[in-house]
């Protein structure tokens, strides 16, 4: 199936590793010309090279700290130059802190709204002229199911991306008829690996298994396993593609059914599994 998307400019952020790196992957395996971006450079350019021999697209990459607002336009203005103009927009940050209301400082909070909120808006805002200029564009914003079942120990990723969801929404209609789409995916528990690695550290602090730790980190999961980066990557991929072109401003869980499962038989049925770990 031919997605549209052969000689498209992607830039996907935070793609140095993890559910970044794989949706620049799958961006250029179908055609793209894609811009990868990080702080850290030299893991940015061993990713620059890896995905470039994978794919033989296109990849150029940008050192940049979303956090900070001359970086943006300095990524901006490089890609520009580069690639072309901006037609897909991947807007990915990495996890802020995590912890409960009395565990955060306002340093906490004011660093996460620059990277996970602030990033997002100054990123789209510097992208969707030139999508309307030229009557083609895609959004994409990376979120997290805490969107849709907020997580007190997650506050400020909850907090944050739940406005990115809303961003995404107030700004879709006018942007329709542009056919400029945007949309806000939301994944839950992904083996990146970050996650394995707190898979594996929880295992050694708690002294179980390194499946015992994975087992509790997907409770209430009715797949019963963590997903995998690649399938957000093509749910990313297929909504940058040509072939969802009356659909936007939506909302999309990608959480192996958490969703489906009330919160109290979740975490009954968790109460439960790790009584036998």
């Amino acid at each position: 199936m031919d997605l549209g998307l052969k000689d498209r400019v992607a830039l996907v952020c935070a793609s140095s590793q993890g559910l970044g790196k794989a949706i620049a992957k799958s961006l250029a395996q179908e055609g793209a010309s894609v811009a990868i971006c990080s702080r850290n450079q030299k893991r940015l350019e061993e990713t620059r090279q890896t995905l470039e021999a994978e794919t033989n697209a296109k990849i150029i990459s940008v050192v940049a700290d979303l956090s900070l607002k001359q970086d943006i336009e300095k990524l901006l203005e490089t890609v520009e130059a580069n690639l072309g103009s901006i037609e897909i927009l991947v807007n990915n940050t990495g996890n802020p802190p995590a912890g409960r209301l009395a565990q955060l400082s306002d340093s906490d909070w004011d660093r996460a709204y620059q990277l996970v909120l602030m990033s997002a808006i100054r990123l789209t805002k510097g992208v969707i002229p030139s999508m309307m200029e030229g009557g083609w564009g895609r959004v994409i914003n990376i979120a997290t199911s805490a969107v849709e079942q907020p997580r007190g120990d997650l506050l400020i990723s909850t907090t944050f991306r739940a406005g990115l969801a809303a961003f995404s929404r107030a700004i879709a209609a006018e942007l329709a008829e542009h056919n400029v789409l945007i949309h806000t995916v939301c994944p839950g528990v992904i083996g990146t690996g970050a996650m394995l690695n707190l898979a594996e550290n929880m295992a050694a602090a708690g002294e179980i298994t390194v499946q015992a730790a994975k087992d509790r980190l997907t409770f209430g999961v009715p797949m019963g396993r963590m997903g995998e980066p690649e399938e957000i990557a093509a749910l990313v991929t297929c909504l940058a593609s040509d072939r969802l072109n009356y659909m936007t401003g939506q909302t999309i869980t990608i959480d192996g059914g958490k969703l489906t499962v009330p919160l109290k038989s979740a975490y009954a049925e968790a109460s439960q599994n790790m009584k036998g770990k």
